[in-house]
């Protein structure tokens, strides 16, 4: 009972004595006495100078130090910046040493750490001297650049923890914009001056958005102070990365190139990387011996699933491999590649690799052995080709070698050859047949000779045997068209040419062919018919590329969106000049008229997708308003624009929805000549219409036309957007009034000439919206005029139709159309000893009210007293109702 009694009085002492021991050394650490020990025990494990805003200290459940806010400071070898920096830091301490009345740190965690990793001039890093150095060192002494500096401390860490670190580079005084972030994981001293590394980490690039960077692993072991990290043996792993976030890492960008990417690699100093740890199995021949600073590696990168940022994934996407075994020295600058090989699924390239890095970097890659399959060109090219067709097969395969040299790299052999192949395309009735290709490199002079293409009607394609001659039978070997294809590049002057010639039997074939392979050259129209071409396209640095040459069609038709019947192309050719685009139209029908004339691209060479700028000069001997409304159709009247121009804009505009968008695309100017064109019944003869459209406007600046037997010139502005409106005004001059487009039972009663001032606004859409909105003002001029059939004047006195001639010598007036109605206001006709006074409306549907009034002197004017009669006309102008009433005196004008 006593000693139980006892056993709990020393405990309750104990616990006494460490809790006050613990509340003294709290107070203790306090004390700038005991900060700066402290700081020196810390100064003399890291090797460097150590700043640390606060300590503290505890026994339980072990001895351990915490300081926050610690930063040690750097060899002033390599800069003045922190080394390392963190929020926190948790050291422990042996017991033994501790006991002894020494500070020795076991393990050191670091909390949310930032180190500088700085690589010199000299090619030598701050960590190397950070790291306790081995007991005993056999490297030989290298030589030392830059101050000496003083005998490193040796250091007694253990074991070194990271947690939410993060790592950061210099080189010299520049400070790169990569780093480590979220960097765990340990660093442990497995024997005195042996350091085995496990790390994990993200990578990180400042101004970039990342955001599948993947992980980075680090496993190995590295020595300490004065073999720069040597012996050592490591291995990095990097998966998970999507492409685009590594070429953000590598160079600041996004390339639009999507996929996954993973890197695995062995380096180990002083010797070769086993087979075994690479997985290699093949014979290697035997190395030169390693020298200080020599290192071996093995690396192992691969990139699925690659393709464009705007294109779906799928499962032909390709994939890349490589596979690298060498060996580099990082203070010389030099690696030395001894085996490279790159393999998609299909083929490989073999070969090495060297690169200096001195004052003056040289670089030299060399492929003896390459064995590329056309199935993986097929896939690269589908992968960054918006749409290529399923189902196309190539068979070809070319093998060779190539060599690259120099910095900048530069081709210095390039030697690709193949027998031949076939390309079937799924749905098409023909296979291309691909001759002998050898492209070689003469010098700096890249060419390929030429290559010859043909196309052949598959086997299962051809028609049976038939008597008639619309269906021969085609001989096995017969084409259905051919080309040659020639290639040159000078890389010394940039400058290189590609060219074609070629034909085809029926163009349709070769534009599906196009269009399956993502290159659709007829946006909204079709071609069927003969054609050839003899193209050639040159670039040099002084100008940009451009093509010349032509393509031209004979006897061929072309069908076009919105139209519903095709155009008969007997001959036509488009013509490149200067990187500009021509049509000649030699003979052509459509709209029911026959037609020549250019059509000539007044802006440089452009791709087909975009918008150009083009002049017209057309002609055609016949339009008629009913005929355009066969090819257009009645109910495609309102839209048939906006079906009809994605095929004169391209891929562009055919993807933008509103129909305006689509005519603000167009910019067209110049002159269009029509010897007929008949509008229901008026017709108008040598018609020339000069203008341009424009952003939504058509502007007619120059419209000439015989009308009549007289002559008419005008000029129109009309606007889209939002609403059509339409602005015209046009000057008449010797008209025939007999020949006006009114009733045969009123123009044949009529003679004489007009001339005047016509003002006309409408908008709208279709032909009822258009009517009622139109509105007009204009002045007219009458000469010799004559109204066969009625004496007007005896008409006026009787009041009842009377048999006979009126004659004018001249008449003027005003007229409006408004409400589908033409008023007539104040139209005077003179004839001499009397004249006559007309005022009234005449309907669209030649219904009239109108009220007709003579008197004496070519100027009479009916005065505030006078009083006369009205002769009324009103009704259907075959049939009008005569009436006479008492006209009421006209106030005069003031």
């Amino acid at each position: 009972m006593s000693s139980l009694r006892n056993s709990w009085k020393l405990g309750v002492s104990v616990a006494i004595l460490l809790v006050a021991a613990q509340v003294c050394l709290s107070l203790a650490v306090r004390t700038r006495r005991v900060h700066n020990y402290l700081g020196a025990r810390l100064e003399s494990a890291f090797g460097r100078p150590v700043q640390v805003k606060h300590f503290n200290l505890e026994f339980l459940p072990s001895p351990r130090i915490y300081a926050t806010g610690v930063t040690v400071g750097e060899d002033p070898a390599f800069g003045y910046e922190y080394f390392l920096r963190a929020e926190h830091l948790t050291a422990g301490l042996r017991w033994s040493g501790f006991l002894r009345g020494r500070f020795e740190f076991g393990t050191l965690s670091l909390g949310r750490p930032s180190l500088t990793l700085v690589r010199s001039r000299e090619g030598r890093w701050n960590l190397e001297d950070w790291l306790p150095p081995p007991q005993s060192n056999s490297e030989p002494r290298l030589e030392i650049y830059g101050p000496r500096r003083p005998a490193a401390i040796a250091n007694r860490l253990e074991k070194i923890e990271f947690d939410e670190g993060r790592i950061n580079f210099k080189s010299g005084d520049v400070k790169q914009p990569f780093a480590l972030s979220a960097v765990t994981g340990t660093v442990a001293q497995v024997s005195p001056g042996r350091w085995q590394l496990q790390l994990e980490a993200q990578p990180w690039r400042s101004g970039v958005a990342l955001q599948s960077t993947g992980t980075v692993l680090v496993r190995g072991d590295i020595a300490g102070t004065s073999a720069r990290l040597q012996p050592a043996s490591l291995t990095v792993r990097w998966e998970k990365v999507s492409l685009a976030d590594l070429f953000r890492l590598l160079r600041g960008r996004d390339y639009g190139v999507r996929g996954t990417f993973a890197l695995e690699a062995i380096a180990r100093s002083g010797g070769p990387v086993s087979a075994a740890e690479t997985g290699d199995t093949t014979a290697r021949p035997a190395e030169a011996p390693y020298a200080a600073g020599d290192w071996s590696f093995s690396l192992r990168a691969s990139a699925n699933q690659i393709h464009r940022w705007d294109l779906t994934e799928r499962p032909d996407n390709p994939d890349l491999s490589a596979r690298v075994r060498g060996r580099v020295n990082l203070p010389l600058g030099k690696l030395t590649a001894e085996s490279v090989l790159i393999e998609t699924p299909s083929s490989n390239l073999h070969g090495t690799a060297q690169f200096n890095g001195t004052a003056a970097p040289a670089m030299q890659v060399r492929f003896d052995k390459v064995a590329l399959q056309a199935t993986d060109v097929l896939a690269w090219y589908r992968a960054f080709r918006p749409g290529i067709a399923d189902g196309i097969t190539v068979d070809e395969f070319f093998n060779g070698a190539i060599a690259l040299q120099g910095w900048p790299v530069k081709l210095q052999i390039v030697d690709l050859a193949t027998l031949g192949g076939t390309v079937n395309v799924n749905g098409l009735d023909n296979i291309l047949k691909i001759g002998p290709v050898h492209a070689f490199l003469d010098r700096e002079r890249l060419a390929a000779e030429p290559i010859q293409i043909s196309m052949t009607a598959l086997p299962a394609a051809r028609p049976p045997a038939d008597t008639t001659k619309s269906a021969r039978r085609r001989a096995p070997n017969e084409n259905f068209g051919e080309a040659s294809l020639a290639f040159v590049h000078d890389f010394s002057t940039r400058a290189g040419h590609f060219g074609v010639h070629g034909h085809v039997e029926n163009a349709a074939s070769f534009l599906k062919l196009a269009s399956a392979f993502g290159s659709t050259l007829n946006h909204g129209w079709d071609l069927t018919g003969p054609a050839r071409a003899d193209l050639r396209r040159d670039w040099s640095m002084a100008s940009h590329s451009m093509w010349s040459g032509a393509a031209e069609v004979n006897d061929a038709q072309l069908a076009a969106a919105g139209l519903n019947q095709p155009l008969q192309l007997q001959h036509a050719r488009l013509e490149w000049r200067n990187g500009k685009r021509t049509a000649q139209i030699v003979q052509a029908q459509g709209f029911g008229a026959s037609w020549s004339g250019e059509i000539m691209e007044d802006t440089l060479d452009i791709p087909f997708d975009e918008a150009a700028k083009w002049n017209v000069q057309l002609h055609a001997d016949h339009l008629d308003a009913t005929e355009l409304d066969r090819w257009v159709g009645p109910r495609a009247r309102p839209g048939w624009l906006r079906r009809l121009l994605p095929s004169l804009l391209g891929v562009a505009a055919a993807q933008t929805g509103p129909a305006s968008e689509l005519v603000r695309r167009l910019n067209v100017s110049g002159e269009v000549v029509v010897d007929e064109f008949t509008i229901e019944k008026l017709s108008l003869r040598q018609l020339h219409l000069r203008g341009n459209l424009q952003d939504l406007r058509l502007q007619i600046s120059d419209g000439r036309a015989q009308w009549a037997g007289g002559n008419v010139h005008a000029t129109m502005l009309a606007r889209f957007l939002p609403r059509p409106v339409y602005d015209l005004r046009a000057e008449l001059e010797g008209v025939n009034v007999s020949q006006l487009p009114i009733a045969p039972a009123i123009s044949d009663r009529l003679a004489g000439f007009a001339s005047g001032i016509l003002r006309l606004k409408t908008g709208g859409v279709g032909r009822d919206e258009l009517l009622q909105k139109l509105t007009a003002t204009g002045q007219v001029h009458l000469t010799n005029l004559e109204f066969r059939g009625w004496d007007l004047n005896a008409s006026i006195a009787d009041g009842e139709a009377h048999p006979g001639i009126s004659r004018w010598a001249s008449g003027d007036g005003d007229f409006t159309v408004l409400d589908r109605s033409v008023i007539l206001e104040d139209v005077r006709l003179d004839g001499g000893a009397q004249s006559t006074l007309v005022n009234g409306t005449i309907t669209f549907a030649r219904d009239a009210n109108l009220s007709v009034e003579s008197g004496a002197g070519r100027r009479t004017v009916r005065s505030a007293v006078a009083s006369g009669h009205i002769l009324k006309i009103v009704g259907p102008l075959d049939g009008p109702r005569l009436s006479r009433e008492k006209s009421t005196p006209r106030q005069p004008a003031d």
